[in-house]
């Protein structure tokens, strides 16, 4: 069940992905719950099937591959699930309804401001339903078709509840995303098997941690075939070289994944089949070894993480001293396991953690709570107040008042994002056009134009007031310098102005005003 609906969902997440409020490029709530499943799934793979070795791997699968918002609430939704039904033998459909109610508490419990209309309200009314029927309704394939029909309309009713869904005229993605794991889970539970379909361009391998290295080299080859060859003949031809073997193969294309301790063997094979396009290696021995020389050394006494995206962006904290940057942003939220894993890396007595996306400070939360270091979470939006944040820390100050600090820097600074609409949609009264310009204040939608330098001015002409002292201006990889240099000029001449290269995809501009 727990497999089928990982899969499922998977398969469906573009659906997910498309009821995003804001018709803004970024909307990956599907992608993020299916990778959180996927992740358990691959846990699923190590235990015998028990009861208790089922709930507890993927309680942990949920928990360590929990990405974004959504993928965080479903993996609490899991583990009350889990924590509830781990110690029975045999689960029952009133047992199961408990199990629901206990992970929706959960879920409740891990979310700040609990807003109804979403995720919650829909997981939370279908474990009411279940808690209802389950004395008459005992066998599981109708029980859950019942709950399936509920989570439906409750679902239907997210816009009544959520007026930002009813102006855009959408249901909650969160509450969606639930229902495709309920009709997944009936699926396994039926005995239809799901299998993955994959997107060679969209494939993202989840690495999962291991303690022992048995293969010195993560191996990757892109090769063009001349013939079209069935996934399980690559997969036979490749098995042997070493384990964690991913294959995918689309039309002319073939991408092979593999831990190994002789890469040649892998190229060698792969020339065989074709032409090498892209070939990837790393030493994983020397990675885990520079790692334990990183913490052998002395602690200091301040380290950063910082998740970013966009090449300007990431040499711009490098320059600033940031010990790690883990990839991720808009519609890439990395999981709560690479968040940690970045966060062990770091040898520092306090560490602070910049998540620089609303949808990635559960998923940063989380990760502090799985570590012993003393790690301080600061819920930045956006990279520009991770700048001006990481820009106020005195090394030299104590812990508590660098916090302070920092908190109080960030209150002086308002974001600008200009990006563009991917669909149509209503927002905030206005009428928008698939391509039209968004621009965002403090994420809120206030502008809706036609090019993006022209709604920037704007924009800036709105949230500048007369205590304004520096607008900085980072362009994004789609727009030229000439381009941030005439929008420079187009600002008043009473406010320092500030031009780097963010690099950034998506967002045609994001400008920090202080």
């Amino acid at each position: 069940m727990i497999v089928a609906s990982a899969n499922y969902l998977y398969n469906n997440r573009g659906e997910v992905d498309k009821l995003n409020v804001f018709p803004v490029p970024d909307g990956d709530t599907g992608t993020n719950m299916a990778y959180t499943l996927l992740y358990a799934a691959k846990e699923l793979e190590k235990v015998q099937d028990t009861v208790k070795e089922v709930l507890e791997a993927t309680s942990k699968g949920t928990l360590m591959g929990a990405k974004g918002n959504s993928g965080v609430i479903l993996s609490q939704i899991f583990r009350g699930f889990a924590k509830h039904l781990k110690n029975l033998k045999k689960i029952s459909t009133c047992d199961f309804a408990l199990g629901l109610k206990a992970g929706v508490e959960a879920a409740y419990k891990a979310v700040m401001r609990p807003v109804e209309g979403t995720i919650l309200t829909v997981s939370r009314e279908t474990a009411e339903e279940a808690l209802r029927i389950c004395r008459e309704v005992q066998e599981f394939e109708d029980f859950l078709e019942r709950l399936i029909g509920k989570a439906e309309q409750s679902l239907e009713n997210t816009p009544n509840l959520l007026p930002i869904l009813k102006e855009a005229g959408v249901v909650d993605s969160g509450g969606m995303g639930f229902v495709y794991v309920l009709r997944g889970m009936l699926k396994g539970l039926k005995g239809n098997k799901i299998e993955i379909v994959e997107d060679l361009e969209e494939k993202k391998e989840l690495q999962l941690h291991k303690e022992e290295l048995k293969y010195l080299y993560c191996t990757e080859i892109l090769v063009k075939t001349n013939k079209k060859y069935s996934e399980a003949l690559f997969k036979e031809r490749f098995k042997n070289f070493g384990d964690s073997l991913v294959v995918v193969a689309e039309d002319d294309l073939l991408k092979v994944h593999v831990h190994t301790n002789n890469p040649g063997l892998v190229l060698e094979e792969g020339v065989k089949i074709g032409e090498l396009i892209k070939v990837k290696i790393d030493n994983m021995k020397l990675q885990h070894e520079t790692i334990i020389e990183e913490n052998k050394k002395p602690k200091k006494k301040y380290g950063i993480l910082v998740v970013a995206t966009g090449e300007g962006v990431k040499e711009i904290f490098e320059n600033l001293g940031c010990d790690v940057i883990v990839d991720g942003g808009q519609t890439m939220n990395p999981s709560t396991n690479e968040i940690l894993q970045g966060i062990e890396k770091i040898n520092a007595e306090h560490i602070f953690v910049f998540p620089n996306n609303k949808n990635i400070v559960m998923a940063c939360e989380q990760a502090k709570k799985l570590t012993d270091k003393k790690v301080e979470v600061i819920p930045t939006r956006n990279f520009n107040e991770a700048v001006t944040a990481i820009l106020a820390l005195d090394l030299e100050k104590e812990f508590d008042e660098n916090v302070r600090a920092i908190e109080e820097v960030l209150k002086s600074v308002r974001t600008i994002e200009v990006t563009f609409a991917v669909r149509e949609s209503k927002v905030n009264g206005f009428d928008i056009k698939e391509g039209d310009v968004l621009g965002f204040i403090d994420e809120k939608l206030e502008l809706v134009g036609k090019d993006y330098n022209e709604v920037a001015e704007k924009l800036i002409a709105k949230a500048i007031s007369p205590d304004t002292s520096l607008i900085t201006i980072y362009y994004g990889k789609d727009v030229t310098r000439e381009r941030a240099e005439g929008l420079r000029n187009l600002i008043s001449k009473d406010v320092e102005v500030e031009i780097h290269y963010g690099g950034q995809p998506l967002y045609y501009y994001v400008i920090s005003i202080e």
